[in-house]
């Protein structure tokens, strides 16, 4: 006959399979990430062949401001990292998504790096695997109740986007036009034009970009 189990053995048993594959500290993942955001930005400049001082002009940002996050001496914000981004003519993506695996086409739950803007805690999830061959990122993103994210328009390496909303409400603004989106809904756009996520309402809101380059 089959060994029975008693209740407290089951529940260990479900709590083991439940848990997490890891649990690292928050401060540590916080450093550890600003670390290789400011390597990956100063790479990119290099790339580029901009000074600090060029990229400080095409971003609007200050020159100093761009040297402590290279340094990993400040974390940048959404609204600088899309200005930089913009700037550099590469998605907010190839900074965040700095996972230490190479192209493949599974990536767990527990490996999806996730980013979080020091000054409005919205959160982004990188749910799709790095350098997926189809070319195509999933962005999982958490938008707390009474925040704002403004983006700039994208240079000449704009890309186009899809956005469903899993949970709560925004408000998209592209352009100087709203849009309200509840659960459900579904909008595409572009980078092109200013982009504005609000969620000026009670509940946090979560939704999903698709994005593609063009």
């Amino acid at each position: 006959m089959p060994r029975q189990l008693n209740r407290s053995s089951v529940t260990r048993i479900s709590q083991a399979r439940e848990a997490p594959r890891f649990d690292r500290p928050a401060a540590q993942d916080a450093a550890s990430l600003d670390k290789a955001i400011g390597a990956r930005l100063k790479t990119l400049r290099i790339s580029a062949g901009l000074s600090l001082d060029e990229l400080s002009k095409r971003a609007n940002v200050s020159k100093a401001m761009l040297s402590r996050i290279e340094r990993a001496e400040s974390s940048a914000t959404a609204n600088l990292l899309g200005r930089i981004c913009s700037a550099l003519g590469v998605t907010l993506s190839s900074i965040i998504a700095l996972g230490e695996s190479g192209p493949g086409r599974i990536v767990c739950r527990a490996d999806q790096p996730v980013w979080r803007d020091p000054e409005t805690g919205y959160k982004r999830r990188h749910a799709s695997p790095p350098g997926a061959p189809s070319g195509i990122e999933i962005i999982v993103v958490d938008l707390p109740a009474e925040t704002r994210v403004p983006y700039s328009p994208w240079g000449e390496t704009a890309y186009s986007q899809q956005l469903l909303m899993l949970s709560g409400k925004i408000r998209l603004w592209i352009d100087d036009t709203p849009h309200i989106l509840s659960e459900g809904d579904s909008a595409d756009f572009d980078v092109q034009r200013p982009l504005v996520f609000e969620n000026s309402f009670e509940a946090p809101a979560q939704y999903v970009l698709f994005i593609r380059q063009r």
